[in-house]
């Protein structure tokens, strides 16, 4: 079984060194840009017979970890460590972190190997209390840029939270489980009305979800078809 963790972090260099590291202690790295990333990255360590998670690591100081650090939590076992400079460190942050599903807070270390010796510790604390953590919650449906949590109907792109009624999180979701593939106005009807075939209130809600998902995301993402229906691009189309 391969050890993994995942560091979630913009700078590669700071990253490749630590990589180093980490790999005397026969434990691989795996960096993302985004919290949408580690969350993707993590259901699939987490989903591996071969791999097994042992701890995420979140640089504070690069990346708006908040908004989805509860999602996170829900869908990992693995300890979630943050990090962040002394400069942005805050008693608020810190305990807002630790109740949002952080397992630990703190500033960096001067030294690598301290830092390291600190995620150890931490690790060991939690191994040894056998703290019991939420199961995953398996919900999730993530692919290109986008991400949605089926469970309580939130939906993100680029760690970029969208505001959606019923019905447009209704046809997100369906678009997302078919991506890629061009879906009829009448089976996508079918399929988030409950067989109420009308398309005016389809062009409609689709309308609103495109728009949204502009305002947020400054590029498009939902493709028609003409005379047939939609599809669903998951990587930004400007």
């Amino acid at each position: 079984m391969g050890y993994h963790y995942i560091s979630i972090e913009k700078n590669v260099a700071v990253f490749e060194l630590y990589k180093v590291l980490w790999q005397a202690h026969g434990i691989s790295g795996i960096r993302v840009d985004t919290m949408t990333g580690g969350i993707k990255k993590a259901v699939e360590v987490e989903k591996s017979v071969a791999d097994e998670l042992y701890f995420i690591s979140i640089a504070a100081d690069d990346i708006d970890f908040m908004p989805q650090l509860k999602i996170l939590s829900a869908e990992t076992n693995a300890p979630i460590l943050i990090a962040v400079s002394k400069a942005r460190y805050s008693e608020k942050e810190h305990h807002e972190a630790l109740k949002s599903g952080a397992d630990f807070y703190a500033p960096f270390c001067d030294m690598s190997e301290n830092n390291i010796n600190a995620v150890l510790s931490v690790i060991e604390g939690i191994n040894q209390r056998a703290r019991k953590r939420k199961a995953p919650n398996r919900g999730i449906i993530a692919h290109g840029d986008i991400l949605i949590i089926a469970n309580n109907h939130t939906a993100y792109i680029n760690d970029k939270a969208l505001a959606l009624t019923g019905a447009e999180m209704k046809i997100l979701h369906y678009m997302m489980i078919n991506r890629g593939n061009v879906l009829g106005h009448s089976q996508i009807c079918r399929n988030v009305y409950d067989d109420y075939d009308d398309i005016s209130c389809l062009y409609s809600a689709v309308k609103r979800l495109r728009k949204k998902i502009k305002d947020v995301a400054q590029a498009d993402y939902i493709e028609t078809v003409r005379d047939v229906g939609y599809r669903l691009i998951t990587t930004r189309r400007l």
